[in-house]
């Protein structure tokens, strides 16, 4: 029998792997079926329904007013760069903490982006259709990066021969060169940096890098988005500074920073909309036997598993029905979840948070 194996998963710094991100179509959400239905159908579609449920629930992003609100800022940012070449363009950095989505934020709205430019500009950016049109570069930096990574990583999106095996042969100042020339060629007019705290302000290479950072932004007729963690903490950017550090400020005078928080239960527009949310959750989740409001009852209990943490919900919703779905259980109640740790952040303050809201575990939660 031949086996077929599945595809690997694109990279998203690389043109292919983007598109494809971009312009894959909705996914499906399989149907909701019954006990009975679970029951009649054969072992090989069983396990394909099987299958596609944790597909679907792996992959459930839901938008918030704290993303709306973010997309609105970054789409006004955008759409006002829309000056001449031989104006400088403003930039925007998500700061945020871990596991909160911003990531999330940068790839949502670049996907977005780029389905509009192609809408308003067409696929190709010549009449002879060779050129094709890449509205949007995505690329996370690594560790050590330098001014010669930096490039590459451009090149490597654009799958440019210049970042081939051949590359360390390529001088820094022609590896430039090619990667302004790809931004224009292709008229990409939004460039995503994600995890831009790899970047040490405290190193030659950093500084060189940030610099160079400055210059691209100058240089490319395209707006650049940052992502990343404790940026402000790591000197990437600040007011007030003084000595080497304001130099390294002024080099992101012209970013606007934009934060992301866990949710609160503090007051009742915070309650309200974690309500909102724990609801959302509950309309996407597909399991046999998950009656109306089974988890928007439980949502003060969900508030003290995770902390308000997108990420942690998040992980707490992917694990709870891959058990439902794995064990025949097909619900997704309290008892299921206390049986499930997630991250050492959330249950470091799971205990903190119960006693505050007066959350009482079931009798087969882990202590």
């Amino acid at each position: 029998m031949t086996q077929i194996l599945q595809p690997l998963r694109q990279s998203l710094s690389t043109y292919e792997g983007w598109r494809a991100y971009a312009e894959k179509p909705p996914r499906e959400r399989p149907g909701v079926l019954s006990r009975s239905q679970l029951d009649d159908l054969s072992d090989r579609k069983r396990a394909i329904y099987d299958r596609d449920r944790r597909t679907w629930h792996a992959n459930l992003i839901f938008r918030t007013r704290q993303v709306d609100f973010l997309h609105t800022e970054l789409g006004d940012l955008v759409d006002s760069n829309m000056q001449d070449a031989d104006n400088v363009k403003g930039a925007a950095a998500i700061d945020a903490p871990p596991t909160l989505g911003k990531s999330t934020v940068l790839k949502t709205f670049g996907r977005s982006y780029h389905v509009r430019r192609l809408v308003e500009d067409g696929e190709y950016v010549d009449a002879e259709q060779t050129i094709r049109h890449i509205p949007v570069c995505h690329i996370m930096l690594t560790g050590k990066v330098t001014i010669k990574g930096l490039h590459e990583m451009l090149l490597t999106y654009y799958a440019h021969p210049a970042a081939g095996p051949t590359r360390a042969t390529v001088s820094g100042r022609d590896l430039a060169r090619a990667a302004a020339e790809s931004v224009a060629r292709h008229d990409t007019r939004l460039i995503l940096i994600d995890d831009l705290h790899f970047l040490n302000m405290r190193t030659r290479d950093g500084v060189e890098v940030a610099n160079q950072l400055k210059w691209l932004a100058n240089e490319y007729d395209a707006t650049f988005l940052f992502a990343g963690v404790a940026l402000r903490e790591r000197g990437l950017i600040g007011e007030g500074l003084s000595g080497r550090d304001a130099a390294m400020a002024q080099t992101f005078r012209r970013w606007t920073v934009m934060g992301m928080t866990s949710h609160a239960w503090s007051t009742g527009d915070a309650r309200e909309e974690w309500t909102r949310l724990i609801r959302n959750i509950e309309n996407a989740v597909v399991l046999a036997d998950m009656p109306t409001g089974m988890l928007v009852d439980i949502r003060k209990y969900l508030f003290a598993r995770t902390g308000g943490n997108i990420g942690s919900l998040m992980a707490l919703i992917r694990r709870g029905t891959a058990r439902a779905i794995r064990t025949g259980t097909e619900r997704m109640d309290q008892a299921l979840l206390d049986t499930i740790r997630l991250d050492e952040g959330a249950e470091t303050d799971r205990r903190h948070l119960e006693e505050k809201l007066g959350v009482t575990r079931t009798r087969g939660g882990a202590r």
